[in-house]
């Protein structure tokens, strides 16, 4: 019989960065298993049936094939020797007599014999063991998942998830999870950060569909650039990730896979408004234009010219904004092993904030961007920002041999960004270009999986810095990194799994980056793992973007360093234990980690030398960052679902030699609950649903502002609060819901947030005001509660029935 493998899979593990890693280690101890003449290898295949497009699959002459997870195979005289197949279908077993049975079975399948001639591998296929017509099969998927095979610490958010919170940004789609932090950088433009293991988003490295995503001048506002209703699952990886995709991941990588041709539904409209004024619409859809080709088209908008001023403190609580984000990507998938993905990217944003004077009745959209040219008058905050992005992924799967393959990732955007903070005006052009091409193969079986690619990086910045119509710094470079890595996996049997990697780049400012890492899972039992991880990672600061919150305040910025600053070194250590079991009859899990990252080399910022200045060196001394974490799931009941964590942090860095001091706006302590329900669906799969989430966020560092007269200070510790969101949703039909709901729902607002801002105590004098201001000096929300509500509608891709 002649059968064609499917080769989405592997194209998607192999290719698309679920890669392997390399312990060099490892390397030479694989070889003494290189060859084992007494082992019999194969696949167990069934027939795959497939969903895509409407039509379904179109002059396909031969079935597709693909292997079959967790099917047993086993000699039929030996009980004993029986064995599972992995996550591909593939099995090994110790060779019998020439003549003997080997057997292959699955439960729905009918069992297959085979006479075992003396091959080293072969292919067995299964046929379905009963037709019983058409049969819907109901599914209830977890909106949150954790693998307890991947040797990656991993933690997986699909749409579910997604969809328990507004959700209308990815600065804001972690609002339910536990192991990501969001916060404001300041009281006055409403960006958002993430914070991950202690420390900025900024040393974890965030990915759109396995390329580079927000980094450079987009590291913090870029978040805003990705709509919550374009993501179908997050990833997130705790501790130094994967090699391949370079060597700027210290804490993490989160990828954000986006709902592509293939992922997302026909047709999808989301419509949401809140409180303040905001106004957002997302549309999806997917079209197949031929039997080859499909696209998709995402495009995201957002208005909102109210005013919001609720604390009185003459500034608004929110900024008026703007927002156009349009993506279109195609997907090829060729007959013989060729797929690609190609895709197009386009931003435009604007925002304004500031003093609640500068925003007089009558002005238009227009007049408030033309502050943008103005340094006199009410102090406004103002920004723009343009970006294209192109990007280009082909591969190749080698139709003899479905592990070995060859692919190609090609990355360019140009992003421009302006903005001016009272005074202070900057104008920064970014743009980025990176190559990469990987080869995966084997060493003999695929126990032993390795990786191999080189990757090319050329990003060139060029920036300006005035304050008061004087130019105070304008720092230009252009980094070229071309860099060569390789990974390797083995997998020796069930209970053990191991993936390590080093990748060398040649910085042309900063001389070489050597970057290991090291990843590996244990099974104590076949529901609990053992996950250790280790690794170093690097990255060049972006200091202007990545300290927004500075710009709204009269700090002066001084560099003190020579030229440019060191790049940025760390080596991260963890360990994770995760165990799933049953409680109460229930579905439960626990997840216990702890991880540490130490800085070898680090752009020290400070704002607790002076209260007029942000002050920037290179590390002398120490600084890491130690969390521990814990969280436990529960299906409390078919219909009540339960999260519970707490997280633990210490993070120090040596401001001065030898005297360490707490980062600050990091919470040492924090406790997580999040509480689901969903009713029963009724005769139009309509159903009801909805989420409440709980934070205790406790005290947190606050910068020094010892030096302010007394009206100016604040305390050197900002109080621990509470804060809970929830969301209710009603589905109306599985193609059309409405949803309603409360963010802060306890309407804790910080006291004050703005020093030197207009309070009922009268306003400042125009001194005070310049000496003093700052409005980034926020732990807390500064909006109060605020209600949302919206829809989702949209026609559904068919259900694949069995």
């Amino acid at each position: 019989m002649t059968t064609r493998i499917n080769t989405d899979q592997f194209l998607l593990n192999a290719l698309f960065m679920r890669p392997s890693f390399l312990l060099s280690l490892l390397l030479m101890t694989s070889a003494l298993f290189a060859q084992d003449g007494g082992t019999l290898r194969g696949k167990v295949l069934i027939e795959e049936h497939s969903g895509e497009g409407f039509d379904g699959p179109q002059g396909n002459d031969e079935p597709e094939y693909i292997g079959l997870p967790g099917a047993y195979v086993r000699w039929s005289h030996d009980v004993t020797s029986t064995t599972v197949t992995d996550g591909f279908g593939f099995f090994k077993i110790k060779k019998a007599n020439v003549g003997d049975t080997l057997l292959a079975s699955m439960l729905g399948y009918n069992s297959a014999g085979w006479i075992f001639d003396g091959t080293s591998y072969v292919d067995i296929p299964l046929t379905a063991g009963v037709d019983l017509g058409v049969a819907e099969v109901v599914e209830r998927k977890a909106a949150t998942q954790f693998s307890l095979l991947s040797p990656l610490d991993v933690q997986s958010l699909n749409r579910k998830e997604l969809a328990k919170a507004a959700c209308c940004n990815l600065s804001e789609a972690f609002e339910t999870n536990a192991s990501v932090d969001a916060s404001f950088t300041d009281a006055v433009t409403g960006t958002r950060q993430i914070r991950m293991l202690g420390l900025d988003g900024k040393y974890s490295q965030i990915q759109v569909d396995n390329l580079p995503g927000p980094r450079g001048l987009s590291a913090v506002r870029g978040l805003l650039f990705i709509p919550g209703d374009w993501v179908n699952e997050i990833h997130i990886s705790k501790g130094a990730g994967t090699v391949t995709q370079g060597y700027e991941s210290i804490t993490g990588q989160i990828n954000v896979a986006l709902k592509n041709p293939e992922t997302a539904d026909p047709y999808h409209v989301n419509l949401y408004v809140n409180g303040s004024g905001r106004k957002e619409l997302n549309y999806v859809s997917r079209h197949d234009v031929s039997r080859r080709w499909s696209t998709a088209v995402l495009i995201h908008g957002l208005h909102n010219e109210q005013l919001n001023d609720r604390n009185a403190d003459g500034f608004l609580d929110t900024p008026m904004q703007q927002h156009f984000v349009g993506r279109n990507e195609w997907k090829f998938k060729g007959d013989r092993g060729i797929r690609g993905e190609y895709a197009v990217n386009y931003v435009n944003t604007a925002s304004v904030a500031g003093q609640n004077s500068a925003f007089d009745d009558g002005a238009d959209w227009g007049q408030w961007m033309g502050l943008m040219d103005s340094l006199s008058g009410p102090w406004s905050a103002i920004t723009a920002i343009e970006r294209f992005e192109v990007s280009a992924k082909t591969g190749f799967v080698f139709p003899d041999a479905e592990w070995r393959t060859i692919g190609t990732q090609w990355n360019f955007y140009n992003h421009d960004h302006q903005q001016r903070f009272g005074t202070k005006d900057y104008s920064g052009s970014e743009q980025f270009f990176r190559g990469n091409v990987l080869y995966s193969d084997i060493f003999g079986s695929t126990d032993r999986k390795f990786t191999v690619g080189a990757t090319y990086v050329r990003n060139s910045f060029d920036e300006t810095y005035i304050d008061n119509d004087t130019l105070r710094i304008s720092p230009n470079r252009v980094e070229q990194i071309p860099g060569v890595f390789f990974e390797y996996t083995w997998n020796p049997n069930e209970r053990l799994s191991m993936i390590g990697g080093i990748r060398y780049d040649q910085h042309n400012l900063f001389d070489r980056f050597v970057s290991p890492r090291f990843h590996a899972r244990w099974s104590a039992t076949e529901n609990t793992s053992i996950k250790v991880a280790a690794g170093k990672g690097f990255r060049t600061s972006n200091q202007f973007m990545e300290q927004l919150g500075a710009w709204a305040s009269q700090r002066q910025w001084n560099l003190n360093y020579y030229g440019l600053p060191v790049p940025e070194e760390a080596t991260n250590f963890g360990v994770n234990v995760t165990s799933k079991f049953r409680l109460n009859y229930r579905d439960a899990s626990l997840t216990l980690d702890g991880y540490s990252t130490q800085f070898q080399n680090k752009l020290v910022v400070d704002l607790d030398r002076s209260t007029n200045a942000i002050d920037f060196s290179n590390l002398d001394g120490k600084s890491f960052a130690n969390s521990a974490q814990a969280e436990f799931n529960w299906d409390v009941h078919r219909r009540w679902d339960m999260r519970l964590a707490y997280r633990w942090v210490n993070a120090h860095t040596d401001r001065t030699p030898g005297n360490p001091t707490l980062d600050p706006f990091v919470s040492r302590h924090r406790a997580f609950g999040q509480f689901s329900y969903s009713s029963q669906l009724n005769e139009r799969e309509g159903q009801w649903r909805s989420d409440i989430t709980c934070q205790w966020i406790g005290a947190q560092r606050l910068p020094s502002t010892s030096d302010n007269p007394e009206a100016f200070q604040r305390p050197d510790m900002a109080p621990d609060f509470f804060q809970m969101n929830a969301q209710i949703t009603r589905q109306v039909t599985p193609e059309f819901s409405i949803y309603a709901g409360v963010e802060n729902a306890l309407n804790y607002k910080q006291d004050r947030p703005i020093l030197a801002a207009t309070y009922d105590l009268g306003p400042p004098s125009s001194s005070d005001f310049d000496q003093y201001f700052d409005a980034s000096l926020v732990y807390g929300p500064i909006f109060g509660r605020m209600l949302y509500a919206g829809l989702r509608w949209g026609i559904l891709a068919p259900k694949v029935h069995s």
